[in-house]
């Protein structure tokens, strides 16, 4: 790319406001940048700072009661403003693509996801409806969903959140536009998928010429695949930087404040969840846990979850990690018994799960609590906090109505929010807001144990300190235990006192934070933390031309294989994994791994993927 190079995309003096008059908001006001070909650029900025308006309106596009009042976006030297509704549907789709966040909320949940791509790729191409779906079937197997055919034909609540986010970049990436607008598009992805899919990203705006703007929270992602760097601040640009300049001499106070963070978090401003005692009875006991999914029309089944074993003991944090799809959310709606297990036992404290009656289990529920990853879809949009809260307090306790009101402002108190936002309605509040609404829910009953399925997928840097600050003084002022699944490693990291990582459904490694993280023996659990995007330039994963990573597809979950799952992908795999089914072996350190090389001696720690970051 030189100087003398025109810009794909040009924007000048952008305005987005909200009501009219002396009322407007202005979310946008200002925005000028320049996008080249063979350009990333990266836009970061807090939570509610208007990344997503910004996104939006590079496509002329607002949400109500928005509306663009000033400024233009020249693509190609074409103002998209000013064109005519007509011409600017030809470009949309077809030259510039588009990923949003919430998947849930932007794919139809009437419609196939197959057909909801293939209709994307048809409305720009000259294309039948067979041609469309097959369409669908490559683009789902580019973006690593593995057995697309049957995925092609899932609705979009069929979906595990990572895997409806992939299905969102496969319709972005249909036609192959010229520009990528993306927005936070790996939020929902776990870190092998998040690096492939920016790999690709990268490799594809090399070859082609194209461009990407793209939003993000990670720094990580920034410094790891992004050319420059654009700061949002109170509706405009603040800093517009080189990647390697951004992250070595940041020339705002904002921009400083928010390299301070990942830095003190870096150099352990967030302490290690540390260990519990090695004797204490378990809480919680999962053993031999199956969950097989019926296949309609066929006598075969799809098999989510497999043999897992997992202790959690009164106060420890038990984290749970790996693709998308591989079995992390089965595994804690089974815990309370929000899915039924196809097999094997529960027991919490003394008492076994299994068999109790909707009445017993209703009343162990008020022991056993789940916040769920999007606090969107959480919380009923029409209620008030107060009912939110009260809710659990009317099923599970015999408070007064003044009771129950004391202790849900006494909630709020506890989470961080205002008393004083107690008779408002969710809609309004940002997403770290919502997620510490959705814990105060999940504590009002004084439970002992909390399943966090991805609680932090979708908050700010800042949101997600904050957050991990809460749960751990919740865990040690109430005594709480916690199952904690994510995709984000450096969360797990800092707020786990064990790890267990998943694949296709079995644990492969189970032990400390510090023997996962540090040392880590399973081919799977090395290749998940290569990938894992640290915040340095000077170590860009796209100029590693030697970085290794597990190649091929992930096995279909209803047709698995007979010896070990990731044989086929595996680097180190020898012709006896194929054939030789894995068991769960406990090493002399304590640790537990699904490897007979690993467990024998056989694989050298030299082998395999562990120098592949």
């Amino acid at each position: 790319m030189t100087a003398a190079e025109a810009p794909m995309l040009e924007v000048r003096d952008l305005s987005v406001a909200y009501g009219v008059g002396r009322d407007a908001v202005r979310p946008i006001d200002g925005l000028s940048f320049t996008l080249r070909q063979r350009e990333i650029v990266g836009l970061i900025g807090e939570a509610g700072s208007g990344k997503s308006t910004a996104a939006l309106s590079l496509m002329g596009l607002a949400r109500p009661p928005g509306h663009i009042v000033g400024g233009q976006v020249a693509f190609e030297g074409r103002d998209l403003l000013a064109m005519e509704d007509e011409a600017l549907r030809r470009i949309r789709g077809r030259d510039i693509g588009i990923i949003v966040q919430n998947p849930r909320g932007a794919l139809n949940p009437m419609l196939k996801v197959g057909r909801q791509i293939g209709n994307a790729y048809r409305a720009h191409n000259k294309a039948t409806r067979g041609d469309g779906k097959r369409r669908a079937i490559d683009m789902l197997r580019m973006v690593g969903i593995n057995d697309p055919e049957r995925r092609v034909d899932a609705y979009a609540h069929e979906l595990s959140g990572g895997m409806a986010q992939r299905a969102l970049i496969a319709m972005a990436l249909s036609s192959m536009p010229k520009l990528l607008i993306a927005d936070e598009p790996t939020s929902g992805l776990d870190v092998t998928i998040q690096a492939q899919f920016l790999d690709q990203m990268w490799q594809t705006v090399q070859e082609t010429g194209s461009a990407m703007f793209l939003v993000a929270q990670e720094l990580g992602i920034l410094a790891n695949y992004c050319d420059r760097v654009l700061v949002l601040q109170n509706g405009h640009i603040a800093e517009d930087a080189p990647v390697r300049q951004f992250f070595t001499a940041p020339q705002q106070p904002y921009s400083r404040e928010i390299l301070r963070l990942e830095q003190d978090t870096a150099e352990g401003g967030i302490t290690s969840g540390g260990t519990v005692k090695a004797d204490d009875e378990p809480l919680v006991r999962i053993s031999g846990l199956v969950k097989n999914f019926p296949i309609k029309g066929s006598s075969k089944v799809v098999q989510a979850v497999h043999d897992v074993d997992l202790a959690i003991a009164p106060g420890e944090t038990l984290g749970l990690v790996g693709e998308s799809g591989s079995g992390k959310t089965t595994v804690g709606r089974c815990l309370v018994h929000l899915t039924e297990p196809t097999e094997g036992e529960i027991r919490f404290g003394d008492q076994t799960l299994s068999g109790l009656s909707a009445t017993a289990l209703r009343q162990m529920r008020a022991k056993l609590q789940i916040v769920f990853q999007d606090p969107y879809d959480s919380l009923n949009p029409r209620w008030t906090i107060r009912r939110i809260l009260r809710e659990p307090l009317d099923l599970h306790t015999d408070l007064s109505r003044a009771e129950k009101d004391s202790r849900s402002r006494e909630l709020l108190e506890m989470v961080g929010v205002d008393p004083g936002l107690i008779d408002r309605r969710p809609q309004g509040l940002g997403a770290g807001m919502l997620q510490r609404l959705n814990i105060a829910r999940a504590i009002a009953t004084n439970p002992s144990f909390i399943v966090l399925d991805e609680p932090t997928s979708v908050l700010s840097p800042r949101a997600v300190v904050g957050l991990v600050d809460l749960l751990r003084r919740l865990q040690r002022d109430l005594g709480l235990s916690y199952l904690f699944i994510s995709h984000d490693l450096t969360t797990v990291r800092y707020l786990c006192h064990r790890v267990a990582v998943m694949y296709l459904g079995q644990i492969v490694e189970k032990g400390s934070v510090d023997q996962v993280f540090n040392d880590p023996k399973h081919p799977y659990s090395k290749a998940l933390l290569a990938a894992h995007l640290f915040p340095d330039p000077g170590q860009r994963r796209v100029d590693r031309p030697d970085r290794r990573e597990l190649q091929g597809e992930i096995p279909s979950p209803i047709d698995l294989p007979k010896g070990c799952y990731l044989a086929s992908r595996c680097p180190s795999a020898k012709p006896e994994c194929q054939a030789r089914p894995q068991e769960l072996t406990i090493l002399p350190d304590g640790r537990s791994i699904r490897c007979w090389r690993v467990a024998t001696g056989d694989l050298a720690d030299q082998e395999g993927l562990q120098h592949a970051v």
